[in-house]
């Protein structure tokens, strides 16, 4: 392909990103989904990548969807006739049911479009992922759909969700972030909620690196810190930090993860308003350098550290602690906290299976 040819590619995206402020170009898919917060709204499109983001997204079904790209079948790769090669015809299939339009295109011409991306032969421009305020109706909007998984605001759950959420306070590293994303999902979490800035927010490339999890989570901004995570509070949630040894707070109980007990973390919790069980619970996990800020801190009930080396009583060698990480990284903490938190509130059923299901209409 020329250069002339990519020039006319770039500036057909160009336009294609413009039209998505014109209204009447704007594809609605019938499958547009509603939430509490009204209607997706128009807005610029972004582009996701990789055939995990773009199957997800085509699967959740959060986004407006405007185009399709996909590699000509004529641009032969050493991926051909491979699981790439099927992935790809299954994502053809998905668009063409839900009449989404699809363009075919060389593998250059995805190049220009990904800006170089791993890109895997496939591309879907589509509009962001919608962030909700949180507020009393949110919750309890949360709260309806855990009993009531099949309501049109929330059709990707399964009616055996886990009532866990995560709260992300001013986490920063999109590598973190998207590996947190990846456990959640893996662990039936479904929603998050974010901190005030600095705090990564979603994007194609956290679409990429979460493997498509991103796709199937609801996104909530905490505006006000304090207040916010009173009404979590007084709507039911039990509220459950990180820290690290040294950190305390004057409302919440701090023990190591090894020493919790399953009545700690919301099992047959009789002091429930919301008739959920176990409790629905917010994990927060705090930044990579500071842990989380003093507001999130206060406000947790239980605070939970995972012990290491370190922690081991009656060290023969006290020297070597003084040698080896104090701390894990955090995305490898919410794993683990993940695991064992879930397998505390649901037994042997929540390590087989994940709350997330594609929903097909």
């Amino acid at each position: 392909m020329g250069s002339s040819s990519l020039g006319v590619v770039a500036q057909n995206k160009i336009k294609n990103i413009l039209s998505f402020l014109v209204p009447t170009f704007f594809h609605k898919p019938r499958y547009n989904l509603t939430t509490s917060c009204g209607t997706i709204h128009q807005q610029l499109c972004e582009t996701l990548y990789g055939i995990h983001p773009v199957l997800c997204a085509l699967s959740f079904h959060q986004r407006n969807i405007k185009q399709l790209y996909v590699r000509d079948i004529s641009s032969k790769t050493k991926d051909s006739e491979s699981l790439v090669e099927l992935s790809l015809s299954q994502i053809i299939e998905e668009a063409l049911r839900f009449n989404i339009p699809i363009t075919h295109v060389s593998v250059e011409e995805l190049k220009v479009l990904s800006n170089s991306r791993s890109h895997q032969g496939v591309l879907l421009e589509v509009s962001p992922i919608i962030i909700h305020p949180i507020s009393n109706l949110s919750i309890q909007n949360l709260l309806h759909s855990w009993t009531n998984p099949s309501e049109k605001y929330f059709p990707f759950v399964k009616k055996n969700n886990r009532p866990i959420i995560l709260l992300l306070d001013h986490i920063s590293d999109v590598m973190n972030f998207g590996s947190i994303l990846r456990s959640a999902a893996f662990f039936g979490v479904s929603a998050v909620l974010l901190s005030t800035a600095p705090c990564v927010t979603p994007s194609p490339l956290i679409s990429k690196l979460s493997v498509g999890a991103m796709e199937g989570m609801l996104f909530y901004r905490l505006t006000d810190i304090v207040m916010d995570m009173k009404s979590l509070s007084d709507a039911g949630f039990l509220v459950v930090g990180t820290c690290g040894e040294s950190q305390i707070s004057p409302n919440a109980i701090s023990k190591p993860l090894n020493c919790l007990q399953p009545n700690e973390v919301g099992v047959n919790d009789c002091n429930n308003n919301t008739r959920i069980s176990p409790r629905p619970m917010v994990l927060a996990l705090g930044s990579e350098s500071r842990g989380l800020s003093e507001n999130v801190l206060n406000a947790c009930d239980l605070l939970l550290r995972v012990p290491g080396l370190a922690d081991t009583p009656n060290l023969v060698n006290k020297s070597i602690s003084q040698n080896i990480p104090s701390s894990l990284n955090v995305a490898v903490a919410a794993g683990i906290l993940l695991y064992q938190l879930t397998m505390y509130r649901h037994g042997c059923e929540a390590a087989n299976t994940s709350s997330f299901v594609f929903h097909k209409e």
